[in-house]
């Protein structure tokens, strides 16, 4: 395997770990605020809504510079 290769292999290893990470954070903080005002399973829900919106958002920003033109449309 190529250099190149191996730093896209890593950069998408890095991109798996970062939205497993956003999304486990949201799921733990939004059960945090669940047990501390006492409702069930609202902010948990929130929490999983909130962290994947913030790792599919990331992951896009990630993305671009690979994708060439910095995804524009421009030739």
């Amino acid at each position: 395997m190529s250099r190149r290769g191996i730093a896209l292999a890593l950069r998408f290893m890095g991109l798996g770990w970062y939205m497993a990470i956003s999304i486990i954070f949201g799921i733990v903080g939004g059960w945090w605020l669940d047990r501390w005002i006492g409702t069930k399973p609202i902010f948990t829900i929130l929490g999983v809504i909130a962290g994947s919106g913030v790792a599919f958002y990331g992951v896009y920003k990630m993305i671009l510079p690979l994708m060439g033109n910095n995804g524009t449309n421009e030739p």
